[in-house]
């Protein structure tokens, strides 16, 4: 809806599962993905002028249809139906590992849906197959006969596969609210997981776990401020955070403060997941909806 607001006219899919009852109050200009016959007559009946997108399980055992089930399927769809479906689409368990015995038998259970298919006289517009690996992966992974991929990391520069020529590009800001001396023995926190080694200075910033701040990297993780690395210190709270500026002159309230940077730094999204035993998205998909974005 968010992008329906801001006026993007590219076709919109959307992959996960959405309950028809949902979709009874006005028309929207969506596509969905289904699969299973009772979720596409739901769609259809509030949503007559939708197209679909059928989700094949190729093994991964998620949602989808299996395709051993793909014909009796078909056989329950009116033309009405049959019509609706402008799109068939999978989802591969090793998009990082072309050579891989599990990914290749996934893409011989997709190419043998597209035949059954074509069987039923089904020629959908849009076959995908690939996530941000598999767009990099294309070639290797043998996804020609597919026309568009499902990117996800790629857009903010990240991705599994190295020497890609991507970079980063996503980087999360705030400011410094309170800068505070602080002296040997004292704790800071909750729980006073952190005990100051020597005097020193820190300062407060205005974000924390309500912001998708990982807890874990409490006492772990660092940011930037005046390009110099700060390490967090203390338990990360709801909204609020400390980190230690001791070696760091002249810094003021307001100052800038970059939590995850958008270069090779030790606080990129990459690097953040690595120390916490997280990957990229983990980082990613928790921050907070509400923060302000700015696409540059």
């Amino acid at each position: 809806y968010q992008l329906l607001k801001a006026k993007i006219k590219t076709p919109l899919l959307i992959t996960g599962y959405i309950n028809p009852n949902n979709l009874k109050f006005k028309k929207l200009p969506f596509s969905y993905s289904i699969f299973d016959v009772e979720q596409l007559r739901g769609i259809l009946k509030y949503q007559s002028q939708a197209k679909v997108h059928l989700f094949i399980d190729t093994g991964m055992h998620r949602e989808g249809l299996r395709v051993d089930e793909l014909e009796k399927f078909l056989e329950q769809l009116n033309n009405e139906e049959k019509n609706s479906i402008n799109g068939l689409m999978s989802h591969l368990a090793f998009s990082e590992e072309p050579k891989n015995i599990d990914t290749k038998k996934q893409i011989v259970q997709f190419k043998s849906a597209m035949k059954i298919l074509k069987k039923y006289s089904i020629f959908p517009k849009w076959i995908h197959f690939g996530n941000s690996s598999g767009l990099l992966n294309n070639k290797k992974l043998g996804l020609s006969f597919t026309n568009v991929s499902r990117t996800g990391l790629a857009l903010y520069g990240i991705s599994s596969i190295k020497n890609k020529g991507l970079k980063q590009v996503l980087q999360l800001k705030t400011h410094v609210i309170q800068v505070k001396k602080i002296k040997r023995g004292e704790k800071v926190g909750y729980d006073f997981t952190y005990e100051v080694k020597k005097d020193g200075q820190i300062a407060v910033l205005p974000i924390g776990y309500n912001d998708g701040i990982d807890r874990r990297l409490s006492d772990k993780g660092v940011v930037l401020i005046k390009n110099k690395t700060c390490p967090i210190i203390g338990r990360v709270s709801m909204n609020l955070m400390v980190a230690d500026i001791t070696l760091v002159k002249n810094i003021k309230i307001g100052d800038e403060v970059i939590i995850f940077s958008n270069n090779e730094s030790e606080n990129n999204v990459v690097s953040s997941a690595k120390k916490i035993g997280e990957i990229p998205y983990g980082i990613l998909a928790h921050l907070e909806r509400s923060t302000k974005r700015k696409i540059i």
